[in-house]
């Protein structure tokens, strides 16, 4: 007996051995979570720019945030309706001007720096005196296209305005898959969030971040974007704009600035309350609309909702549109929408809000998107017709608040205040009566609003309990390979025991087993092996 339970001991002990063996050396099983790309882009095609500095600086009637001393620069933007907005700058010694768009949604100042099909101008960085290389390179991918650059510095300057000028990274894109765009006039895009986004890694210090701290500027800019709504044919007519850097613009908006909260200093993030259409929520639990985050992201046409959010939105909307046949393929981005120039039916159409986050918990405010904003021209190549195709777009990344809801309010990035602010624009009440605008009221009480919050930590809390179950799984697939294969070791150990045994009655301890025994054996590991 003390024998057998040593062979059983032994047994165990192999088991745990190689268990251990298998997780460290052989068999691979584990947990794969994929890396998420956050980029959603939409590119334009033509830029037109003028730069000039406002006087003073202007100070929000809610309190101070500026320094009234420093300067403001004014840049005017433009370009094609629904397709984007840019300025122009002037890279390197001298200038090379260059159109690019002013993207929100991301942190990166990349531009072409080599021939492209599709690109009219492009950077020579070896024909600037200030050009410095760092020799990285750099890889960003999209949800379709992707660029690969290499990182250097140079001078950057916003033209007639000579003390903007500063050195700044720059991305030249030596070649790229489906970013550049076949007839468009863009040359690049100006990344304007926070430097933890930016690529390779957030050591990147962004071009305003680097214009900030080289000038008197102050950590603040803000946009006004304007586009006509009823075109026709004449693809001419562009859209237009305003950027100010270093503070606001008190000529471009009207009635009260409300501010929301950056919840964390990457994109910028900031927690959505609710939304409804013709002011009845959807009555969706308001973290839906947070998952994973929600972005005022300038370089994004649509406002682009979670897919949970966007099927009840649809669904909705196409539920409440009056005395017009609305195919589903409308709502679905796949299908346009044509009327005469002139008598689309916007009166027929619903208007949906979207509620944000005070900047004091328990408190939200309310901004509302007309069909004269979601309901956007597209160039539909029918003559006498307007056509147009629905502001609305599934996300996978999240809310994206993009120009569809910005084209609306004069928006303001407060950096140094930690928060985005909204009015309403005047080039907006120029083609959408305000009444149809919000915020028309006061801050309003919303218990709601630091439960909406998409916390990640809980996120990554039940990725960690699911890969531990998972790994749990794991070992209880290989479980039974192990219990096989040590109850077969043990049978050969305690066979090898008897015939030890059985030594100590005459026969010597080292006689070969029969023949006819060890055949058999070798057929039944055989067996066995072939069974596993």
């Amino acid at each position: 007996m003390t024998r057998i339970f040593i062979f059983e001991v032994n047994c165990l002990k192999l088991i745990i051995v190689f268990t251990s063996l298998i997780f460290l050396n052989g068999i691979e099983c584990y947990l794969s979570v994929p890396l998420k790309t956050v980029n959603e882009r939409e590119k334009s095609e033509e830029v037109v720019t003028q730069v000039q500095e406002i006087d003073r600086a202007v100070i929000p009637n809610d309190q101070d945030v500026l320094d009234a001393s420093k300067p403001l620069i004014k840049a005017n933007v433009g370009g094609k309706p629904g397709l984007g907005f840019y300025i122009e700058l002037g890279i390197g010694t001298p200038p090379q001007e260059l159109s690019i768009l002013v993207d929100t949604g991301s942190s990166n100042f990349a531009v072409a720096a080599a021939a492209h099909p599709f690109v009219t101008s492009y950077y020579e960085p070896h024909n600037s005196s200030t050009y410095e290389t760092t020799a990285v390179d750099v890889f960003v991918p999209y949800t379709q296209g992707e660029w690969h650059g290499r990182l250097g510095t140079d001078m950057v300057t916003i033209p007639s305005s000579p003390n903007s000028t500063v050195r700044a990274n720059i991305v030249g894109i030596y070649s790229s898959e489906k970013f550049f765009i076949n007839g468009s006039e863009w040359q690049g895009i100006l990344g304007m969030a926070y430097n933890s986004i930016a690529r390779p890694d957030s050591s990147v210090t962004p071009y305003f971040d680097s214009l900030v701290g080289g000038t008197t500027v102050s950590d603040i800019f803000s946009m006004q974007l304007c586009t006509p709504f009823s075109i026709g044919n004449n693809s001419s007519i562009d859209s237009s704009g305003s950027m100010t850097i270093g503070g606001i613009d008190p000529d471009l908006y009207d009635g009260k600035m409300f501010f929301t909260r950056i919840k964390r200093k990457w994109y910028y993030d900031v927690t959505v309350t609710d939304m409804g259409v013709n002011g009845h929520s959807l009555s969706l639990d308001c973290k839906e609309y947070n998952f994973d985050k929600s972005i005022v992201d300038s370089g994004t046409t649509d406002l682009r909702l979670p897919q949970k959010v966007y099927k009840k939105l649809m669904s909705t909307l196409a539920n409440q549109i009056e005395d017009v046949y609305v195919p589903d393929t409308f709502w679905k981005g796949t299908e346009l929408m044509c009327w005469d120039i002139g008598t689309v039916p916007f009166n027929r159409f619903p208007t949906v809000y979207l509620d944000l986050e005070g900047p004091e918990d328990d408190t939200s405010f309310r901004l509302t998107i007309p069909p004269e904003q979601y309901i956007r021209w597209v160039n539909g190549n029918e003559p006498g017709k307007d056509c147009y195709k629905t502001g609305f777009a599934s996300s996978t990344t999240g809310t994206v608040i993009g120009a569809v809801v910005m084209e609306g309010y004069y928006v303001v990035f407060d950096r140094q205040n930690n928060r985005v602010g909204f009015a309403v624009s005047k080039c907006a009440e120029n083609r959408v009566h305000r009444s149809k605008f919000s915020p028309d009221n006061d801050m309003f009480d919303d218990s709601n609003s630091k439960e909406c919050i998409y916390d990640t930590s809980d996120s990554d809390s039940v990725l960690v309990v699911i890969s531990y179950v998972l790994a749990g799984l794991c070992v209880l697939s290989v479980l039974p390979v192990f219990i096989l294969y040590g109850y077969h070791n043990l049978k050969n150990m305690f066979k090898k025991r008897m015939s030890d045994d059985h030594s100590t009655d005459g026969e010597p301890l080292h006689q070969p087993l029969d023949q006819t025994t060890e055949n058999r054996d070798d057929a039944i590991t055989d067996s066995q092996s072939q069974q596993w």
